[in-house]
């Protein structure tokens, strides 16, 4: 299948590019234009997020799908769900064409190999319960349309995001395409530039708003973040204290008390109860602080006990 796409266009805007100032020039002009790309997608964004969350909520997968670098802006992105947001490597997985080996290196063909990005998918097992998000730039790259196509015939959700207006294929797939019209690049055809950069950053839009969703996120703190080194452990003990009015000794226990779940350790501080009646409480919350929070003032004036509000949660 031939895809015309813009990213193969040449801006004449660079015709004249000789020198190394000019270069950078043309990146900052660029940037302006960029940000008004991000800015027309925000309502599919918006969407995606909401897909992402109630993926995540369930029981289902983010399954990446992408070729060269379109593939390591994926596997960089879901590397980071989970040291940020305690996603388990089982719920995120992304298929590169040519497999791990393009991580490092171009492996020529392979975003051509359709049937490669369908066998990914069925050996994936991907289902209704997941979510598929493909990436290609140009629209032209066959291992992800023949991917997300596999993956909607198999009941999947699925996204595209791509910088070609013209991926009529997609039309095949009752899904959501998030267009980023990024245009002709700096250097003619190498999206790794500006389709690469527009697309990192709808990335980490769509998934820190789904986190947000989830109340992973609390107050613009990354709530559920795993603790794995000194710098991690410092910042979990300020967030703690910072949220539970509470000193930093002290939410270094509670922290301890929670097993390093910081959502459970905060709800420990604020309700000044056991850790099994916090565990409680959150649960019914759904693991959202904002939730228990709306109650605080009340138990606080003691007119609300901690074993009383689970109960008050779970309420339609």
């Amino acid at each position: 299948m031939s895809v015309n796409s813009p990213t193969e266009g040449h801006d004449p805007r660079t015709a004249t590019m000789v020198t190394a100032e000019e270069c950078w020039d043309h990146f900052e002009n660029q940037e302006t234009g960029l940000c008004e790309v991000l800015s027309r997608s925000r309502e599919s964004a918006l969407q995606a997020s909401l897909w992402w969350s109630e993926v995540m909520q369930g029981e289902g997968r983010i399954i990446g799908l992408g070729a060269g670098t379109s593939g390591r802006l994926i596997q960089l992105e879901m590397a980071e769900w989970g040291p940020t947001f305690s996603v388990p490597e089982e719920r995120r997985l992304a298929l590169i064409a040519g497999g791990d080996e393009a991580l490092k290196r171009a492996v020529e063909g392979a975003e051509d190999d359709g049937p490669a990005g369908q066998l990914a998918v069925r050996e994936s097992a991907v289902g209704n319960e997941d979510l598929v998000l493909g990436i290609s730039a140009s629209g032209a790259a066959a291992y992800v349309r023949e991917g997300l196509l596999e993956a909607a015939r198999r009941g999947a959700r699925t996204l595209l995001i791509t910088s070609n207006p013209e991926t009529d294929w997609f039309a095949e797939v009752r899904s959501l395409r998030l267009l980023l019209e990024t245009g002709s690049e700096t250097v003619a055809g190498s999206t790794r530039l500006g389709a690469a950069t527009a697309t990192h950053r709808l990335l980490h839009r769509i998934s820190t708003i789904g986190a947000l969703r989830l109340g992973w996120i609390y107050r613009g703190r990354m709530i559920r973040m795993q603790i794995t080194n000194a710098k991690l452990r410092r910042r979990a003990r300020t967030m703690v204290s910072e949220l539970t009015k509470l000193s930093e000794a002290t939410s270094t226990e509670l922290i301890s008390k929670s097993g390093n779940d910081l959502r459970l350790a905060v709800a420990i501080g604020w309700l000044g109860s056991s850790t099994e009646i916090a565990q409680e409480v959150l649960n019914a919350a759904n693991g959202r602080l904002s939730a228990i929070e709306r109650h605080l003032k009340a138990i606080q004036a003691g007119e609300l006990r901690p074993e009383e509000l689970a109960g008050l949660l779970r309420k339609p």
